[in-house]
């Protein structure tokens, strides 16, 4: 690759991955955005931010840092929603346009932009790669950690490991023009859902556990429930083991 021995100004080429594409929804995501969406663009690729009815500098700092900002009015759709709109507007699947590869991470620190070139690395050997954070398990939230693993044991025939973690990268062809239905933490759980029941290549690359002290806005019951009807509109398909490695 590229040397960085110029003070990092030679590494930061986002034409050299014009076939990817970073999709970060944000809300209110001030303190961090801007560092997220420069480590993506240094790291060589181009970014949106979704902007989900920010009331603070989210759309401003995002686009400042080198973004694209699909700004959504309010009020509040939810993540899931506002990735939904994301992928509906972009180019059709195959058009000369078209992404076709899809990055998606979240715009709170959580996801380490430096791991994009990993994700990257291995992408000839997968249709989905999925950040796996169970291995440094010890530092996530107790309650987070539980949950994660229950959810993830009832989302196995996915064959992804850590179905919650929201650092992913996804072969666009093999996305084809899925959707998701729902409006705020339910994305990941869809997805889980359409990898069961899509044969495909599912990858799950090891990554931190990354948790600050800002309040998390899922809203336990709120996500218990809707996490139960994604599971309920899916129950009596018939779903093949996913393959995992």
């Amino acid at each position: 690759g590229p040397s960085n021995s110029s003070g990092g100004q030679e590494y930061c080429r986002p034409q050299d991955k014009s076939t990817a594409l970073v999709l970060i929804p944000a809300r209110n995501e001030a303190a961090t955005i801007g560092q997220v969406v420069r480590g993506c663009r240094c790291a060589g690729f181009s970014v949106t931010v979704i902007d989900d009815a920010s009331s603070d500098a989210t759309a401003l700092l995002a686009s400042q840092a080198g973004a694209e900002v699909l700004a959504l009015p309010g009020p509040h759709h939810g993540k899931t929603a506002a990735l939904h709109h994301a992928l509906a507007r972009l180019p059709g699947a195959g058009l000369p346009e078209s992404a076709e590869w899809l990055f998606f991470l979240d715009g709170d620190g959580q996801h380490h932009p430096a791991d994009l070139e990993r994700f990257w690395h291995m992408r000839s050997h997968a249709d989905l790669i999925v950040g796996n954070r169970f291995p440094d398990a010890a530092h996530m939230p107790l309650l987070r950690r539980w949950t994660n693993r229950a959810m993830s044991a009832l989302l196995r025939r996915s064959g992804i490991l850590d179905s919650q973690c929201g650092f992913r990268l996804v072969r666009r062809a093999w996305l084809g023009s899925w959707l998701p239905a729902g409006h705020h933490f339910q994305f990941e759980t869809e997805m889980a859902l359409f990898v069961a029941a899509r044969p495909g290549r599912v990858l799950n690359l090891t990554i931190p556990a990354t948790y600050a002290r800002e309040e998390s806005k899922i809203v336990p019951w709120r996500d218990a429930l809707n996490f139960a009807r994604c599971l309920a509109r899916h129950r009596s398909s018939a779903v093949p083991l996913g393959r995992v490695s």
